[in-house]
């Protein structure tokens, strides 16, 4: 094995141009560079390859034969390296993306014909997920970009913020006449629940904003369910308080399937309950084309700060 690449594209440049100062434009690099690598590669072979004639260098019969089956080889990779190149470039390919349902049909869906008609030959895979996986699926590579509803601690992730929700909490209309109307924190904390998960996402930072931090959460959770349209669908039957967020209950609230209940904690807070949305990818990322275009799409209507 010669080991030198480099100097066998140059020997092939050389015999292309014709002279060292030509073959050095070509390459980006200066005459006395190319003579040096020509030196070194003669050296390593044991045999002139050039002898000089005039200001010209010509091939000896060693070096001709192996330009010869330079040209048999290199001709090729410098196609495959200019392909790769191209590649890298161009938005093209697949990324996989994922997310919550919920915010995806809400945020998601309405922005992606347009993405999708900016590049035509980008493929994207969608997936959807809990928090914890998908940090765990960026993490292994199985996805390139997530949204994700929870910031995540893992040092390999690079995060922004990109959105947004906010909180509201609802019951059916046959919920309230039987249990009444929830004001205060200890008429809230009366009541049945239905959370997301034990750490009761979007629950406890609703509870926080209204009733303050050291007010008990409240204990009555009769179900978890880590499915907000589940949890909407057992809110609309009567079965508890659901807190979610307001674009999704937004259709059955104007269709009387369920009544926003506002709580009335008597803090001077104007803060409204809300929860972040983070675009989440590994910093070793490759930055190619497709991935670029992608995450820096998700990140076109990001708040600033």
């Amino acid at each position: 094995m010669l080991g030198n690449h480099e100097a066998l594209w140059t020997l092939w440049e050389v015999s292309r141009a014709g002279t060292h100062a030509a073959a050095a434009a070509r390459l980006g690099i200066t005459p006395s560079a190319v003579g040096q690598q020509l030196k070194a590669l003669e050296a390593r072979v044991g045999v002139a390859l050039f002898e000089r004639v005039g200001r010209r260098a010509r091939l000896t019969a060693a070096g001709a034969a192996l330009v010869a089956r330079l040209g048999e080889h290199l001709p090729a990779l410098d196609a495959a390296v200019e392909e790769a190149s191209v590649a890298h470039r161009a938005v093209r390919g697949e990324v996989s993306l994922g997310g919550p349902w919920p915010f995806f049909r809400f945020w998601l869906r309405p922005r992606l014909p347009g993405l999708l008609e900016r590049h035509p030959e980008l493929r994207l895979s969608v997936r959807f997920d809990v928090p914890s996986l998908l940090v765990r699926r960026l993490l292994a590579g199985e996805l390139d970009v997530a949204l994700l509803g929870l910031l995540p601690e893992a040092p390999g992730l690079e995060v922004r913020r990109v959105a947004q929700e906010e909180f509201v909490a609802v019951a059916s209309p046959a919920y309230v006449r039987r249990w009444g109307t929830p004001r205060t924190a200890r008429d809230f904390g009366a009541h049945r629940f239905i959370a997301f998960d034990a750490d009761l996402a979007m629950l406890g930072p609703w509870w926080r904003t209204a009733f303050g931090a050291r007010e008990p959460l409240p204990a009555r959770v009769v179900c978890h369910i880590a499915n907000l349209d589940e949890m909407l669908a057992l809110a609309e039957a009567g079965s508890g308080i659901a807190v979610l967020p307001d674009y999704l209950v937004e259709p059955a609230v104007r269709a009387g399937r369920v009544v926003v209940l506002a709580p009335e904690s008597g803090r001077r807070s104007i803060r409204r309950p809300r929860g972040t949305l983070w675009v989440a990818w590994r910093k070793a990322a490759a930055p190619t084309a497709r991935f670029l275009a992608v995450r820096d799409w998700l990140l076109e209507e990001a708040p600033e700060g």
